[in-house]
């Protein structure tokens, strides 16, 4: 189908059925350190139906014919990357560090018939965004991510107290996640949107503050399924 015959009922459809082809013992194993699979049972309706009020309201505010750019991409953005490479047909580049989890989603993909035209790539979020040309961004729970910033997570989320803290190895995170987010940023056209939880403002704040850009944090905000982190939108100019 071409993005002019899919609906929402099509979404539906289509999102339904990936959900259901997906292998949710490995997903546990990846996500959850005990009980994943069990995890995921509960978590799935909440996977659909919030990510169906995440794709609604991204679709108001991008237009046809642009290009996003997911970084850390996973279950959550399932239907997202679905509803705007479909319903409203634009381009994509979503990437995950995860090479496991990419072949386990990039094969439930493969088994709906949806691998040709949506890809999750095993791929450092700096070497996608240094492409550039997108004009919305997606990164949502990646800084707080422990696998890949533990103390950064850690400090965000109140579980190491400050006198028990690295500081060396803070800082080295620290800059390497500046690092990061400097890039995603630098490729990002104006103007531009960047969806992200209210965690993760701070970075794309001191990101923009050298290039002069204004950013504008919308007021609303949405809840997401896996992290529970709530997500918003930044117009960027």
């Amino acid at each position: 189908m071409s993005a002019a015959e899919w609906s929402w009922d099509s979404w539906r459809d289509a999102t339904e059925r990936l959900l259901a082809a997906l292998d949710w013992q490995e997903l546990g194993e990846i996500y959850f350190h005990e009980h994943g699979e069990e995890r995921w049972s509960q978590i799935r309706p909440q996977v659909f139906e919030l990510g169906e009020v995440w794709a609604r309201a991204l679709l108001k505010r991008v237009p046809q014919g642009g290009r996003s750019l997911y970084v850390g991409a996973g279950v959550a953005e399932l239907p997202v990357l679905i509803a705007e490479r479909c319903i409203r047909g634009r381009s994509l580049r979503a990437v995950n560090r995860s090479t496991r989890e990419c072949d386990v989603l990039m094969a439930g993909l493969a088994s709906v018939g949806l691998a040709g035209i949506i890809k999750i790539e095993p791929m450092d979020g700096a070497i996608a965004a240094a492409y550039g040309g997108y004009d919305h961004l997606g990164c949502v729970s990646l800084f707080s991510d422990p696998e890949t910033w533990p103390l950064l997570s850690g400090v965000a989320y109140g579980r190491i107290p400050p006198v028990h803290l690295d500081v060396e190895a803070f800082v080295r995170e620290r800059e390497q996640a500046r690092t990061l987010a400097k890039a995603m940023f630098g490729g990002l056209k104006r103007p531009g949107l960047i969806t992200t939880s209210a965690e993760e403002l701070g970075w794309f704040l001191e990101a923009a503050a050298p290039s002069g850009a204004e950013c504008e944090a919308e007021d609303d905000m949405i809840p997401t399924a896996v992290v529970g982190d709530p997500i918003g939108f930044v117009r960027v100019r």
